[in-house]
Formats: C-alpha cells, structure tokens, sequence
C-alpha cells in the first residue's frame, strides 16, 4: 500500500514535529553526559564481566582467539548507550513499523533479518581490514587524534545521511523525488532495501566508534594478524551493539502487534511518520554531537553549566 504523508499531514504540521526532533536531538546532544554512560560501559558492564579492557587490550598471546569472542561481546554490548551508539535505538520506528499493512508480523521479521544482515556484512569487511592492519596498524589508528578525527568524519557523513533520508520519509522532497526514475524508487520503497540499508548505517557505527572499550577491543583482535579471525570477532561485536535494541524491537512487535496491525490496516501514513522524524532525529544528534560541536564548540553543556 502507498502511502504519501502530504495526502494526510499538513506541510505545517510536519514541519512542526519536524523542529520539534531537531530540537529534541540537540538538547540531547548538548547535554549527553558521556562520562556517565562510557563509565557505564566500561566499568559496569565491561568491569564486571570480563575486567579491565585495557589489561586484557595486549593479552591474545595468553588468553587466545576463543576469549576474543567474549571480548567482542562485550565490547558491543559495553557500546550500547555511548554516543557512537545510542542512535541506534532511532532505528526501532522503521523495523517496528515495517509491517506496512502488506506483510504483518512476518514482514518485521524479515526486516530484522535484514538489517541484522547488513550489520554483519559491514562490521565482518571492518574486521578484515582490522585482521590485515595488525597490533602495529592499530596502534597507530587508535591514537587519539586518528580516532576522534575518524569518529567526526563518520558520524557527521552518517548522521548526514539519515537527516536527508528521513527528510525525503516526511515527503519534503517529493518534488525532487519525482524526479527520480520509478524503479528506483520502488528498489528503496522496498521493506527489506530499508532494512538492510538501516543495518548498514548501524554497522558503520563501529568504523567511527572512539569508545576506549572497543578500541581495546581493535587491539586484541588485531593481535591475531588474521583477517578471518579478525571478520569473525568484529562481527559478533556487531551483533553484542544492536542486543538491547533488537530486544526492544521484539517486546515492540509482541506486546503490541494487535496495535501495529490496526495502525497498518486504517493508518499506514503514521509509519512514514514515526520512522522519518525518527530518522531526523538520529542524524541531528550526530551532526551536532559529532560535528558542530567539536568544530565550534558549542557541545558539553552540562559540563559548562558545572551539572557534571
């Protein structure tokens, strides 16, 4: 079923809520307390599974390739809340409401299967490059100024992205979108096109991650100096940083599939509309987060104010 959120909701009212997921996204992000939640990680999550992650950084030649995979985990895991990663949850909206009114239940769980398959396809390519670069390779990428350089430059490009794709989902581009030939629209209408392309931006998140668990984490891994290995491991890091939120996507669909089912019988339009200013508020947070805030310093609010 198309639907077109000009036909249901007026420009005005989009452009409403539309400002209203801007400014939600930036005061997130200038007041994201990230020692909170990167503690959080580290100490709680990591400290108390596995231990220190800086120690166990240089420890392949002893503790060997299987811990590698629990160190993966959690590392993922540990990353779940941190601002590299808390934009995950904005992609529950468009699994959540994949059902359309065309494929019910079914539908949504394809979905997740796409897009737990284009997380794995990215973070097993970052792996190999990972297993090929070696101790030496990453040392030299996980110095500071490399890796806070890379974190600016791939969420800013990320959050880019899905502040324009959920511009186009809020039909604010539809003029241009015309434009584009039919058969292209409809490969990225396509249910499981956006579930796979939403896998791939989540996967991308860990090439940009400066998070110091999962950078501990690169330093195990490329211990191995094996690119297979090194695929293997990244890849369940990629599944440990979307647990929580697939969690969350399957209490959405259990505990309120009469609700989605009905939403997708009489309103279909209000999907578009929930995943779009998802999406618009996912991308603001990075690009202000990652981006306008480092460039002109006008992030850290919390601190500034002396709140944290």
């Amino acid at each position: 079923m198309k639907t077109s959120l000009q036909t249901f909701v007026p420009f005005k009212k989009r452009l409403g809520y539309t400002a209203a997921a801007v400014l939600f996204a930036v005061l997130l992000a200038g007041f994201w307390n990230y020692h909170l939640v990167d503690g959080f990680g580290k100490d709680f999550i990591a400290g108390n599974t596995i231990g220190d992650t800086g120690e166990l950084a240089g420890s392949y030649g002893s503790k060997g390739g299987g811990f590698g995979f629990l160190f993966a985990a959690i590392a993922g895991l540990a990353a779940t809340f941190t601002a590299c990663n808390c934009v995950v949850f904005a992609m529950i909206p468009g699994l959540a409401c994949s059902t359309d009114g065309s494929g019910g239940r079914a539908t949504a769980w394809k979905a997740l299967g796409a897009f737990t398959a284009g997380v794995l396809v990215i973070t097993g390519i970052y792996g190999m490059i990972i297993g090929f670069l070696g101790p030496d390779g990453v040392e030299s990428l996980n110095s500071r100024p490399v890796r806070l350089a890379q974190a600016q430059v791939v969420f800013t490009v990320l959050g880019s992205i899905m502040l324009i794709w959920g511009v186009i989902e809020m039909d604010f581009l539809s003029r241009l979108k015309e434009k584009v030939p039919a058969a292209v629209n409809e490969l990225f209408s396509h249910t499981l096109v956006k579930a796979s392309l939403l896998g791939i931006l989540v996967g991308l998140f860990a090439v940009g991650r400066p998070f110091p668990v999962f950078r501990e984490f690169l330093a195990y891994a490329a211990s191995s100096q094996n690119p297979v290995y090194g695929a293997g491991v990244m890849m369940v890091q990629g599944i440990g940083q979307i647990a929580v939120m697939v969690i969350l996507f399957l209490l959405i669909v259990w505990l309120g599939r009469k609700k989605i089912d009905d939403i997708a019988a009489r309103k279909p339009y209000k999907f578009r509309l929930i995943s779009g200013l998802a999406l618009i508020a996912g991308g603001t947070y990075f690009i202000y987060y990652w981006g306008l805030a480092f460039l002109l310093d006008i992030g850290r609010w919390g601190f500034k104010l002396g709140w944290y």
